[in-house]
């Protein structure tokens, strides 16, 4: 049974249904969505995502190569890192200037996540911060606000969680769109609390080596932790990332009860 009540946290006036499968995803989201403000919630983080340049629309502006600023587009994101290296086009600074505003763009490091993806894929919210002296297209969506760096990592860290993938999953078709972000929960610690420190920091880490399981593992559990979750509620989404290797899951598990509640 799903109650009009958690349509309307979910996903707002849209009341759109949720694709759970089972009781114990109902459970999970009535835990979660009554406990946890969304992005976008005034009384949460209250920020916003959403396109920088278009890949069609303003590809007359691209160079195959050059000096200029990177176009970074969503498939060179993977979690936590950005490729510039893969980037095929480039973008005379005082070009992007005119088309975006700096400040809240190439001026800055930001948080991006992919905007295309897909509920049947091993991850289907992949996050990083993309950096200065970069734009993007429309196949990444970037935070619009002034958020702190730290926080920014924070975010990172929660946003690439299975939680937050899991939590996406149930209403993704093949876009995560801006509006599924903005009703995403994600919990809004105090900025000295120990986990927000420990979050933001793996978030850190894990951008410069990516492949360190353990710090990987670490952050999963810690995020599942913010989240308030029992281990029964963990395990069960980690059993609906089916793509994702036993070795990682099993590590995450693992981590979960290293970690004091």
């Amino acid at each position: 049974m799903l109650t009009r009540a958690l349509l309307e946290q979910l996903s707002g006036d849209e009341t759109s249904v949720p694709d759970v499968r089972s009781a114990r995803d109902v459970d999970i989201l009535h835990a979660i969505a009554f406990t946890t403000p969304t992005l976008g919630d005034p009384a949460g983080w209250h920020i916003h995502f959403g396109r920088e340049l278009n890949a069609t629309d303003d590809r007359r502006h691209f160079l195959p190569d050059g000096d200029g600023l990177p176009v970074v587009e969503g498939k060179h994101l993977a979690p936590f890192t950005v490729d510039i290296a893969r980037a095929r086009w480039r973008i005379a600074p005082e070009v992007a200037a005119g088309l975006l505003d700096p400040a809240r763009t190439f001026a800055r490091p930001r948080l991006g996540y992919r905007e295309v993806a897909s509920a049947t894929n091993r991850l289907t919210l992949i996050a990083a911060i993309v950096p200065a002296g970069t734009v993007t297209t429309h196949t990444v969506f970037c935070l619009k606000d002034q958020v702190d760096e730290e926080s920014q990592w924070y975010l990172c860290g929660m946003l690439n969680s299975y939680v937050a993938n899991y939590l996406v999953r149930l209403r993704v078709g093949t876009h995560v769109s801006s509006g599924i972000i903005d009703r995403l929960p994600v919990p809004l610690p105090r900025r000295d609390e120990p986990r927000f420190r420990e979050i933001a920091g793996l978030s850190r880490s894990l951008a410069a080596a990516p492949l360190d399981a353990a710090n990987y593992a670490r952050l999963q559990a810690a995020a599942a932790r913010e989240y308030g979750l029992h281990s029964s509620q963990f395990h069960h989404i980690l059993s609906t990332f089916p793509l994702i290797e036993a070795t990682f899951r099993d590590a995450a598990r693992s981590a979960f009860y290293d970690i004091v509640s």
